[in-house]
């Protein structure tokens, strides 16, 4: 907080003293921060780091407010509309937010950062950020979809773990040499992946398509995706066929989703499934036991998700740029990701004492490093959410037995209609 120099401006001050009123100092600042609904743990670290921001910085209070994440993204687009938007808000979607007139781009900002600290941030969605909306946010967190895997049941097939990224090929390969009978009966009891194939099918089915050449949008937030009906149509054939691995096969697949996935796999009735670090946190409560077998592949089809800091048309830039200054110190990203059971979005923390020596500690923070990872489609494309829905028919009716070009242009057909109207 400033101080006063003016002595008469003290004298309010003590006559509310005097009846037993503690006023704000003028200079004093309430800047609002929304998150979606972390983890209370990471509730918990978030708040920590404030009060240690808000000691170090008297005169400044972060009121911070978590949402749930279903109503989270309508209560920023309310805000918006009667001009309540907070000063800082969590998200992964940045064009929306630039549609709905409430960032800033913060180049600015980012040069008062110090050199060390902005080289260390991932930079591949700062570059697309930049090209497109601006530096309208500030890394916070970020999730690498990979392949999490059995380390007893390679061990149990002979199989050496790759050292290095593995290919969609690859994927295919092991997945078939990890269907086996383990119990001797006659049938396969363990199957070499746990496909998702409805809700939610599209993070998988985004890694395939993106790995094979298809784009959702351009830098303007367009989208594009019906210039890229093969690779659409190459990604559901995929899925069909690794469906020949999974317990139940294409059918069964269908009806899948995080939970029951994760549950075959603390179950050990697959060996591996495409998920992020959160299945960590998930096999420990299911099965302790098996949560000490989990492992990660670098896989070289990776997609990542960022969640950043926005910081927008805020009449307190300078206190919040204060806040930004202080999280993004590496120490406390990496305190609150690891809270999150999320990567810390910098590449200089493989040798952070929290990360050194956990292997899948390291390899996940390698993946999300890794420039040939693709970019969540919602960075740049508004409706995303709204959009793959449909993505998630197409797997479906495949898995089920439909034509994958039929299903491919019947997707891409409603969601080209679908973003003409928005």
């Amino acid at each position: 907080m400033r101080k006063i120099k003016v002595l008469a401006a003290a004298l309010p001050l003590i006559g509310a003293l005097a009846f037993g009123g503690m006023p704000a100092m003028a200079d004093d600042v309430t800047l609002r921060l929304w998150t979606g609904g972390f983890a209370k743990e990471g509730q918990r670290t978030l708040r920590e780091i404030i009060s240690a921001f808000e000691a170090e910085n008297p005169g400044i209070t972060i009121e911070y407010t978590a949402i749930a994440w279903d109503k989270y993204r309508a209560q920023i687009s309310t805000a918006a509309t009667l001009g309540e938007v907070p000063d800082m808000w969590v998200d992964g979607l940045m064009m929306v937010w630039q549609d709905a007139g409430i960032t800033a781009d913060n180049a600015d900002l980012y040069d008062r950062l110090s050199p060390e600290t902005v080289a260390a941030f991932a930079q591949a969605p700062l570059d697309v950020m930049e090209q497109s909306v601006g530096l309208v946010s500030f890394p916070l967190m970020g999730l690498a979809w990979t392949i999490a895997y059995n380390r007893e049941l390679f061990a149990e097939r002979g199989i050496e773990v790759p050292a290095e990224p593995i290919s969609m090929e690859q994927l295919m390969e092991l997945s078939e040499q990890l269907t086996f009978d383990r119990d001797g009966d006659g049938r396969n009891d363990v199957y070499g992946y746990g496909l998702i194939g409805a809700r939610l099918s599209s993070h998988f089915w985004n890694m395939i398509f993106y790995k094979l050449g298809g784009q959702w949008a351009d830098l303007e937030g367009t989208l594009i995706v019906d210039q890229y009906r093969d690779q659409f149509i190459e990604a559901l054939v995929y899925m069909r066929e690794i469906a020949e691995f999974t317990p139940g096969g294409a059918t069964a697949a269908v009806g899948r989703t995080y939970e029951s996935t994760r549950a075959l796999f603390a179950q050990e009735r697959v060996a591996m499934v495409a998920d992020v670090g959160e299945i960590s946190t998930v096999l420990a409560d299911l099965s302790p036991e098996v949560a000490e077998k989990l492992g990660f592949l670098r896989i070289d089809f990776g997609l990542n998700s960022f969640d950043n800091v926005l910081l927008g048309n805020t009449e307190h830039r300078e206190e919040a740029f204060k806040f930004i200054e202080f999280y993004t110190d590496r120490d406390r990203m990496v305190r609150f990701n690891d809270s999150m059971g999320s990567i810390t979005p910098r590449t200089d923390v493989a040798d952070h004492p929290t990360i050194a020596g956990n292997e899948n500690s390291e390899t996940l923070a390698a993946q999300l490093a890794d420039p040939s990872g693709s970019l969540h489609p919602g960075l740049l494309l508004s409706p995303y959410a709204a959009l793959r829905p449909h993505v998630w028919d197409a797997v479906a009716e495949v898995l089920l037995g439909g034509d994958p070009a039929e299903a491919a242009d019947k997707a891409i057909a409603t969601m080209t209609n679908q973003f003409a109207q928005q």
